[in-house]
């Protein structure tokens, strides 16, 4: 069997000798044997007999966390989005826009904050997220200490401030801590800023918005990026249907792990020995996680305690005012990455199309820095926002061939809604954007509701039969001298649909 060049000049995932001597060649080409979709998959083991129990409790955990997202933070995150887009903004963006626009702050922060002048358009948002942070943090913890326990009121005034106009609050300190995830190590910043603080959103603000220390430049961007969604990065979606609420559950919990980084370093753990880099980052993740779980909560209480306050007093405080963010914003993204990675497509050759797998909305009025261009980001994770407009005109072609998967004039959450109630017809009508106008209107609802229920595997056969068996399938197959490398082998499989044989399931 040919193996088609775009597989091995595109991915660059495949050794450039494909088998080593003495492999044979049927052994060889089985990482290219075609399977039909729907068929038997593999000879995997039965999973343990309380893998059904696990199952039920997951989403017990998912259900739990979609109530707390109810009960503390939903109000906060519609009430201020209504607002702010029903006139709102018509007060806060010219205020906003004088800041960003100013020529002093943006002469000093060119000369003393950053490196690069593309980041000096982050500056005067900066500003704000930093003294609101600043402000609203201040004040639970002078009331804590001056009463010895905070009012309800005060509570949900803190989460409506944390959260901000129209998200902003919560969505601009995740933006800045995501692009300072791909520019490691206070890279982003002049020197002085990098030596004595790093990244400021990332690893210092980012505590008290749910994000534990560096988990953008360990987890984000070497297993989220580097395995472009697929299978076994942490936040894998395509074992679950977008349409069933019993799999966004699962998701919950899925996701809520990731935030709070225990399955990244899981599989850190797990990749040990494939790479130095994955090696660094386990270690600085783990080293994160004593910080964010211990150093900081005992700080906390000690400070509260020290100065008077009960100790179910300083708990509740560290509950609703330290941890309840991780929680909060954890359920939140579950409804973005629903939205950004909720349609899978494969091509001939069982690759998945990028086009398809990640989401592109246009003239979207929550886009903080083209964050809504996810295609854009994912195709080239180091460009800045400066570059996604032409990034963007490149892929248009594309979108054409693939029926992409592009919308306008709409949110992530809107999106993620409207495929939990399986409203394609209303996806499509208002806010689809047809690059090829070779399909009906019936033709793509029928089409994206295909892509939305598709599955690679069932969440049972991946979480439990598929993803423990990994490791040791890549190390049989580099041996063997299939793969390069173990890396090579860990990207292949999750950018293909594949089993666990590494055999390519066709359509």
């Amino acid at each position: 069997m040919s193996i088609p060049s775009s597989d091995l000049s595109d991915t660059g995932h495949l050794a450039p000798e494909f088998a080593a001597p003495g492999v044979s060649a049927d052994r060889r080409e089985g990482v290219y044997w075609a399977k039909e979709e729907n068929s038997d998959r593999t000879h995997l083991p039965a999973p343990d007999r309380h893998v059904g129990f696990i199952i039920v409790m997951r989403k017990f955990l998912g259900a739990l966390l979609t109530l707390n997202f109810a009960v503390f933070w939903a109000a906060p995150v519609l009430i201020q989005g209504q607002l702010f887009h029903l006139g709102l903004h018509r007060i806060v963006r010219p205020i906003s826009s004088l800041f960003y626009r100013s020529v002093a702050l943006r002469r000093f922060a060119a000369s003393y904050v950053y490196r690069r002048p593309v980041h000096v358009d982050y500056f005067a948002t900066s500003i704000f997220l930093v003294v609101g942070a600043v402000i609203s943090i201040g004040v639970v913890f002078t009331w804590q200490i001056l009463f010895g326990a905070l009012p309800w009121w005060l509570v949900a005034a803190y989460y409506f401030a944390w959260v901000g106009f129209g998200g902003r609050g919560m969505g601009g300190v995740y933006t800045f801590a995501h692009r300072e995830g791909h520019e490691a190590n206070g890279r982003m910043y002049r020197p002085w800023i990098r030596k004595y603080i790093g990244n400021i959103f990332e690893n210092r603000l980012g505590v008290w918005y749910g994000i534990v220390p560096h988990s953008f430049s360990t987890s984000h961007v070497l297993l989220h990026h580097r395995l472009d969604g697929g299978k076994s990065d942490p936040i894998y979606l395509w074992d679950l249907d977008r349409t069933k609420f019993s799999d966004f559950l699962l998701y919950q919990w899925r996701l809520f792990l990731y935030m709070a980084s225990f399955s990244s370093l899981r599989e850190f753990r797990r990749w040990r020995g494939v790479h130095p880099v994955l090696q660094r980052a386990y270690t600085t993740l783990r080293k994160s996680m004593f910080i964010y779980y211990v150093i900081i909560p005992s700080a906390i209480i000690a400070l509260l305690l020290a100065s008077g306050s009960s100790v179910t007093s300083s708990i509740a405080f560290l509950f609703f005012i330290y941890f309840q963010p991780l929680l909060g914003m954890s359920s939140f993204l579950v409804l973005i990455n629903w939205a950004q990675h909720g349609f899978l497509e494969h091509d001939s050759n069982g690759r998945n199309v990028e086009h398809v797998t990640a989401l592109t909305i246009l003239e979207g009025q929550d886009n903080s820095f083209w964050e809504d261009h996810h295609l854009a980001h994912h195709s080239v994770p180091a460009a800045a926002h400066d570059q996604y407009a032409a990034i963007q005109e490149s892929e248009e072609r594309e979108w054409a061939r693939w029926h992409g998967a592009v919308f306008k004039n709409v949110s992530n959450v809107e999106i993620a809604v409207l495929m939990q109630l399986g409203r394609f017809d209303k996806l499509i009508d208002r806010y689809y954007v047809d690059f090829s106008g070779t399909l009906d209107r019936d033709g793509l609802v029928e089409l994206f509701t295909r892509r939305a229920q598709r599955k690679e595997m069932d969440y049972e056969d991946y979480e439990f039969r598929y993803l423990p068996q990994l490791r040791g399938k890549v190390r049989d197959l580099v041996e063997q001298g299939v793969f390069e490398s173990e890396n090579r082998a860990y990207v292949f499989q999750a950018q293909h649909n594949v089993d666990l044989d590494f055999n390519i399931v066709r359509k």
